[in-house]
């Protein structure tokens, strides 16, 4: 019921309470034996109160709780020596202003400061009861227990909420889990099906044809092997095919350049794409299409790097046709490398990663200045 209520009717229930308790305290001024440290006992527990209902500065937050344990330590001490001999009536204040504090320390986070305050504050008032006239170690119990069960109370509660956000936190992460292994199998299942009806829309035709008995020339059988490394790309190379990229190598492999796609990116099927998938795709095209002969293997090492390696009597050629031809596609937030250092190799390397992120130099360096003043 209580955590039902809104925040501002719980201050205010508190501060109520504070204000009775302090009104408690001033009836018993004229009786006790000096004003002074009574006063100063009932500023003190009124700056716990409040030390513990507002915000502490971040960072702090122990000695915030330091604080509040001292604040009501010297709380007691300073009621229990102006006390008159055997009358301890006159504080019957004084427990609320070491609970109430206490407690909040602990439902803040800090069983261990609200305990240790507890025993400070019992130890306090159980020896003064102890050693005063006319009281006894009994009262002094008999006064202490109620603050104390208070104090343990709130301890268990703070572990009880604790818990119980720890349990809710592992059951949010584990139905998050749950949705995201959920949404990869649909993935998987989707792709599944997609590769399935396109394997049949692109296999269908050849399949037909052997199924009706007609003769296997070397037409058809050319277009079982093209067909079968189209498959074969759509299996080893998930993330490198798409519509034009399986253009392209299909009319490449009619050429006679053998092409091999591997992704080793390590993408489940459903996960985000690699990084630099498209710009693969658009390197691929550029590279592949221009090629007469040759041996090319595109991989696809994680989702932040991919290596194209051609090797061909084009390489010169090729390299300085894919450098234009890249340049155009500035879109892309890639950084293509076209290596070809010797124009009589055979040998071109394309790498692929992510552009690097421009740094903007921290306020007040020379670089910044001088970027101000452009």
């Amino acid at each position: 019921m209580i955590g039902q209520l809104p925040g501002r009717v719980v201050v205010a229930g508190i501060i109520g309470f504070v204000v009775v308790l302090v009104a408690l305290g001033a009836m018993s001024l004229d009786d006790v034996v000096q004003p002074g440290p009574y006063l100063l006992a009932l500023a003190l527990g009124l700056t716990s109160v409040v030390a513990v209902l507002l915000p502490w500065p971040p960072g702090r937050e122990a000695w915030a709780a330091a604080g509040v344990v001292a604040a009501v330590v010297v709380l007691g001490l300073l009621v229990v020596s102006v006390l008159p001999d055997g009358r301890p009536g006159y504080a019957l204040w004084f427990p609320a202003f070491v609970w109430i504090p206490l407690s909040g320390l602990a439902l803040r986070g800090r069983p261990v400061a609200a305990l240790v305050g507890t025993v400070l504050s019992a130890a306090t008032t159980i020896g003064w009861a102890y050693l005063e006239p006319g009281v006894g170690l009994d009262d002094g119990l008999y006064r202490v227990v109620s603050p104390t069960a208070a104090v343990v109370v709130a301890v268990g509660i703070q572990r009880l909420v604790r818990q119980y956000g720890e349990e809710v936190d592992r059951a949010h992460a584990e139905q998050l889990e749950a949705a995201r292994l959920s949404a990869g199998a649909r993935a998987a299942e989707e792709e599944r099906r997609s590769r399935l009806a396109r394997i049949e829309l692109e296999a269908a035709p050849v399949l037909r044809r052997l199924r009706d008995g007609g003769p296997v020339d070397d037409r058809l059988a050319t277009e079982c092997r093209l067909l079968e490394a189209a498959l074969r790309d759509g299996i080893r190379g998930r993330h490198l095919v798409d519509p034009a990229v399986r253009e392209t190598l299909w009319s490449a492999r009619t050429r006679g350049v053998q092409v091999t796609l591997l992704d080793d990116s390590g993408v489940e099927p459903g996960g985000s794409p690699p990084a630099v998938a498209d710009a693969v795709r658009r390197c691929t095209v550029e590279l592949v299409e221009r090629l007469e002969r040759g041996v090319v293997t595109i991989r696809l090492a994680g989702p932040t790097e991919a290596t194209l390696v051609a090797i061909t009597p084009q390489a010169a050629e090729v390299a300085a046709a894919c450098r234009a031809g890249l340049a155009a596609h500035r879109e892309l937030d890639v950084r293509v490398e076209v290596e070809h250092h010797d124009e009589a190799a055979d040998e071109l390397l394309v790498t692929v990663r992510p552009a690097p992120r421009p740094t903007t130099p921290p306020p007040g360096t020379p670089a910044a200045s001088a970027t101000g003043r452009g």
